[in-house]
């Protein structure tokens, strides 16, 4: 992988990692008065949503920083498995992933227990 290329990874991540931060800042999570039970009831479920988005992105923002801090180093973008490098476009599809799609799907078919 090439400087250019972990640029482009980097500016992807920050773009992420920004919007994200935005979209958990901008997100109602209070439930304030209501004016019958249903519309309680419906704030209520409205809020469990938002919260278990909140949790989700704040775990994707802590995984899409902790890959920020990794962009750097020689062996990014390397299969963790193989060794092999990870093709760029499923590196900016997915870039925390460490393995490539190979040995992505190695794992998942051995997790299931059958081969596809």
């Amino acid at each position: 992988m090439n400087s250019s290329q972990r640029t482009n990874i980097r500016k992807h991540l920050e773009e992420k990692i920004a919007e994200l931060t935005q979209r958990i800042q901008s997100r109602d999570t209070a439930v304030e008065s209501c004016a019958d039970d249903n519309e309680y009831a419906s704030r209520i479920s409205e809020q469990k949503i938002n919260l278990a988005l909140h949790v989700r992105e704040a775990e994707l923002i802590a995984a899409l920083e902790e890959t920020l801090g990794r962009v750097d180093y020689w062996d990014f973008g390397i299969c963790e498995d193989c060794g092999e490098e990870i093709a760029i476009a499923r590196i900016k599809a997915n870039p925390t992933t460490r393995l490539c799609v190979s040995c992505q799907s190695r794992m998942e078919e051995d997790q299931l227990g059958y081969v596809v």
